[in-house]
């Protein structure tokens, strides 16, 4: 395999084909991440762009429609006959353009001088022929080929002269001042707008035309300037600039012959022709331009507006509504939209959880907590697009008159971010609150008002409902949510209206902040329906879930009371321990106290096995090996997974339970086995180990400490002060240095602090007290502190016969 193709399967974990050899192979492999993160963009995209509009196949104006239609989604029609008839005027209102050629008069001239030169020329030949062979007068020489140079003067000129007019020209040797005087009277008459009859410009009425004068520079076409002319009618025809040269005077002194001013006359008449010609390509291009500079006539529908009533008859304007739904719907707009909205989707997922991935240190999700986070935001997704779909039909039944741009504010869109706070960190779910803000962009009823505005619940959200321990606080939570959601729209409409320059318009702020409170409760009321749903079926543990598993009154925490009393009262103070810590270091104390209390519920199948259980000088391990005695001592972790699971214990609980003890060694009855080796005898240390695993978050890892510290605490003969820190330290190093914490997230700063709240609770428990002198009525024991007496001094306990005891105990 070429090596660029090895990378490029690398870079997006394409496995090998080995690699799918058992369903838990593919269901951990990147192949399967990737399809599942192309499957929800699927579904999410779906359920934001679906449409359920159902369109009657017939309309026509005048039936009556047999049920209530409603737009399912905005919609912005295009109303084509209004915008034709729209890009139609647009068109007539656009001047015909018409080009006026600045250089005609001069080419005509240019062609006349051409002309002139050339009889010149071919009479100066003819007489300079006719010489050679015999003298003759140069006027008979002419003469004799007056038809000759009467062909060379039209072909030169581009018009036929008539034998009359020519031979008057020719009496005056086509000189210099008949050349002038044509010239003159042409660039006279010529240089000015010219169009070849009246019927041409008619039709341009009153609108005008546009008059471009150009110049003709070789081979391109120079604009010279361009000016609308607003009467065209006052244009001369060819017809008028002749009639205007016939009126000319020209004296018939500077000529030989009378007929010559006749003759020129009739040259200039017959050399006058248009200068203005129709431009179809400029004038089309100009008219195309005016049609589709005309904006589409849109008519705008909006989610769940009513079209047509039930009963009320088809109107001009609702066959055009709803014939553009169905254009709309069919015309294959609808694969682009999918395509686009599905592309931004998993780019937006993608950069978000790399970043998130990459940077954020507590952010590890599980990838059943990916599959928490897919749901809630499917979830999410559709109570945004009902929500959307069903304010129109809201604003139609209240009875106060509310906008409608305000119930949209009442949508819970900080459902999902907030649902994800209770069952996984602040980091997981401030990332889902931002994909959700983004996907709200997509919906095409919300603005960047509402977008941006959608980012602010859901933040807020995360913080007010982080560790809620009962059903009052989520409502408490909510209503939080709500305040700061109506607090942000104040200042977004405050900054819109100044923006603007509008009035203030207190009663819309008012319904606007109303609906954003509204909103944040209603984010509250579905969490408390979802919530039991997700716990139930994807076996996640709230707050709320861990309180009632606290209670004192659990089946199995009644077992153990009565069957492990000992290890009943190790649990509650390592609970007390741990929780302490949790909160120092910011972790979650109610977890970590509810798993220390059924950490050690295993030990309820042998609990006289376990030295808190026993009594003083009771050993039941003094005639076990010291393999039997620590499979025993090892077995209460596997047991207690297994009642914590037929108890219906949260996966959170129970993965504590084997966590809490990690790989540790089971120190003291190994110590034992190598004290009673034989010789030869090898003694394997992994038989006298915890199987594990290592803590893998810092609640377990807490609970490990607490257990670890509680119990050395509690083993010391000498319990003061210096002593407890001195233990409390070691216990935690010795954990450290065993690398039992190194698949967790305590820091140092961590492992610091729980250690200062360890020793906090244990001096607290373990304080000395002040020996009570006796009571001068012959009691041992001051009634005051009874139970400290029977907690430390057991045995000068006076019995129920002593004299003084009655009423005393």
């Amino acid at each position: 395999m070429p090596e660029r193709v090895k990378k490029l399967r690398d870079f997006f974990g394409v496995p090998k084909p080995s690699d799918f050899r058992s369903l838990e192979a593919f269901r951990n492999s990147p192949v399967t991440t990737w399809l599942l993160l192309f499957v929800f963009a699927m579904a999410a995209t779906f359920i934001m762009t679906f449409s359920l509009q159902r369109v009657p196949k017939t309309m026509e104006e005048g039936m009556i429609a047999t049920r209530d239609i409603k737009a399912d989604r905005n919609y912005e029609i295009v109303d084509e006959e209004t915008t034709n008839k729209l890009k139609e005027e647009a068109a007539r209102a656009i001047p015909t353009v018409y080009n006026y050629n600045v250089g005609s008069a001069k080419t005509v001239i240019q062609r006349v001088h051409d002309a002139f030169e050339a009889v010149r020329s071919q009479a100066q030949s003819f007489i300079t022929k006719a010489s050679k062979k015999k003298q003759r007068p140069a006027a008979e020489i002419l003469e004799s080929n007056a038809n000759e140079l009467n062909d060379v003067f039209s072909n030169a000129i581009g018009i036929d002269v008539s034998p009359g007019n020519f031979h008057a020209l020719l009496k005056e040797n086509f000189g210099i001042r008949t050349e002038q005087e044509i010239s003159f009277t042409l660039n006279a008459k010529l240089t000015q707008p010219i169009i070849a009859e009246k019927g041409i410009l008619a039709a341009e009425g009153e609108r005008g035309i546009i008059l471009r004068h150009i110049r003709h520079e070789g081979e391109e076409i120079k604009v010279v300037e361009e000016a609308a002319v607003s009467d065209p009618s006052q244009i001369l025809t060819t017809a008028d600039v002749r009639d205007r040269i016939a009126k000319m005077t020209i004296p018939h002194e500077r000529f030989k012959t009378p007929q010559a001013p006749s003759a020129i006359i009739a040259l200039a008449q017959a050399l006058v022709e248009p200068n203005i010609s129709f431009d179809y390509e400029e004038t089309d291009s100009r008219r195309k331009e005016a049609e589709l500079s005309v904006q589409d006539v849109i008519i705008k529908v909006k989610t769940g507006e009513m079209i047509v009533r039930n009963g009320s008859r088809f109107e001009e304007r609702h066959i055009k509504i709803l014939s553009g739904i169905r254009k709309e719907n069919s015309r294959g707009a609808y694969p682009l939209e999918f395509l686009g909205t599905m592309l931004f989707i998993i780019l937006s997922l993608i950069i978000m959880f790399y970043f998130a991935e990459r940077y954020i240190r507590r952010f590890h999700p599980s990838r059943k907590d990916y599959l928490l986070m897919g749901t809630v935001a499917l979830i999410n997704i559709a109570v945004m697009r009902i929500g959307f779909s069903i304010v129109p039909v809201i604003h139609d039944v209240l009875l106060v008159e509310v906008p409608l741009s305000a119930l949209l504010y009442a949508v819970p869109v900080a459902t999902g971010a907030m649902l994800l706070r209770m069952y996984l960190h602040a980091e997981d779910a401030f990332i889902f609150a931002v994909f959700s803000g983004l996907a709200t962009s997509l919906f095409a009823e919300t603005d960047l008002a509402f977008v941006i505005y959608s980012f602010i619940p859901g933040i807020v959200g995360i913080t007010a409902i982080a560790h809620t321990d009962r059903r009052s606080a989520i409502i408490k939570a909510g209503a939080i949510t709500g305040g700061v959601g109506a607090i942000a729209i104040l200042g977004i409409k405050l900054i819109g209206m100044a923006a603007v320059a509008t009035q203030l318009n207190l009663t819309d702020i008012f319904w606007h902040m109303i609906c954003a409170f509204c909103g944040g409760l209603w984010c509250a009321i579905l969490i408390l329906i979802i919530s039991p749903l997700i716990e139930s079926l994807l076996g996640y543990t709230s707050d709320i879930k861990l309180l009632e598993l606290a209670n004192l009154n659990h089946p199995l925490l009644r077992e153990l009371i009565v069957r492990a009393p000992g290890t009943y009262h190790h649990s509650h103070l390592v609970g007390i321990l741990a929780e302490a810590a949790a909160e120092s270091i910011g972790a979650n104390p109610l977890l970590v106290r509810v798993g220390a209390y059924y950490h050690d519920v295993g030990k309820i199948r042998k609990p006289l096995y376990f030295v808190e259980n026993t009594k003083e000088g009771e050993d039941r391990h003094a005639k076990l090996s010291p393999h039997m005695s620590a499979l025993i001592v090892s077995s209460h972790v596997k047991e207690g997974m297994e009642m914590g699971t037929e108890a219906g214990l949260p996966k959170s609980i129970v993965d504590m339970i084997p966590q809490h003890h990690g790989t540790r060694p089971i120190g003291f009855f190994y110590e034992k086995a190598k004290a009673q080796k034989a010789e030869n005898v090898t003694i394997d240390e992994a038989d006298f180990h915890y199987p594990g695993p290592k803590p893998q978050t810092r609640e377990a890892a807490i609970l490990m400490l607490a257990d670890v510290a509680e119990a050395a605490v509690r083993s010391l003969k000498e319990k003061g002060t210096a002593r407890i820190q001195q233990t409390v330290q070691r216990v935690i190093n010795d954990c450290f240095a065993d690398e039992q914490l190194n698949e967790c997230e305590l820091t140092l700063y961590d492992l610091n602090e729980i250690a200062k709240a360890f020793a906090h609770i244990l001096f607290g428990i373990y304080h000395q007290r002040i020996e009570y002198p006796k009571d001068a009525r012959s009691s041992d024991v001051s009634v005051v502190d009874k139970e400290s007496f029977v907690e430390h001094q057991p045995s000068q306990l006076p019995s129920a016969q002593t004299p003084g005891a009655k009423g005393r105990l």
